[in-house]
C-alpha cells in the first residue's frame, strides 16, 4: 500500500467507503430490477425533471475527479485532494437535494481527511522528479 494503513486508516476507510458506493451502485444499475440510480438523490417524477437532476448529479462527480486531478497538479497531497473532492461533491450535493447519511458521512470524512493533512504538515506533496532529473541525479 502507498500509505500506512495504521497511521492512514481514515483514507483507506474513505476509499472503501466509495468502492461500496460504485459496487452498490453497479450492482443495482446492472443486476437490478431497473431502478434509477439518482432516485437516491431526487423524487423528480417528470423525465425531464429526472434528466436536469441526472446532469446535476453528473456536474457534481465530474467536478469531483477533476478537482483532484487539479489539486494534485497543484502539489497537494493526494489524501488532501481526496478529502477535498468529497467536501465537494457531498456539499454540491447537500445543497442540491438536501441531507443524507451518505452525503454528511462523505462530508466529515473528507473535512477530517484535509484537517489530518493540515495537522501533519503534510497538505502539500514533495516536489515530483520528471524522469530527466531522476536520470541525471543517477548518472
Amino acid at each position: 500500500m502507498r500509505y500506512s494503513l495504521k497511521s492512514d486508516w481514515l483514507f483507506y476507510l474513505f476509499l472503501l467507503s466509495y468502492a461500496y458506493l460504485i459496487i452498490n451502485m453497479t450492482a443495482r444499475l446492472w443486476f437490478g430490477d431497473g431502478v434509477n440510480i439518482f432516485a437516491s438523490y431526487s423524487d423528480a417524477a417528470l423525465p425531464a425533471q429526472v434528466i436536469i437532476d441526472a446532469n446535476k448529479v453528473y456536474w457534481s462527480k465530474t467536478c469531483f475527479l477533476f478537482s483532484i486531478l487539479l489539486l494534485m497538479g497543484l502539489n497537494v497531497d493526494f489524501r488532501a485532494a481526496a478529502g477535498l473532492g468529497g467536501v465537494f461533491w457531498s456539499s454540491s450535493l447537500m445543497i442540491m437535494f438536501g441531507f443524507s447519511q451518505t452525503l454528511i458521512g462523505a462530508f466529515a470524512m473528507g473535512l477530517l481527511l484535509v484537517a489530518l493533512q493540515l495537522w501533519r504538515g503534510q497538505f502539500f506533496s514533495d516536489r515530483a522528479l520528471d524522469s530527466s532529473a531522476v536520470s541525471q541525479e543517477l548518472r
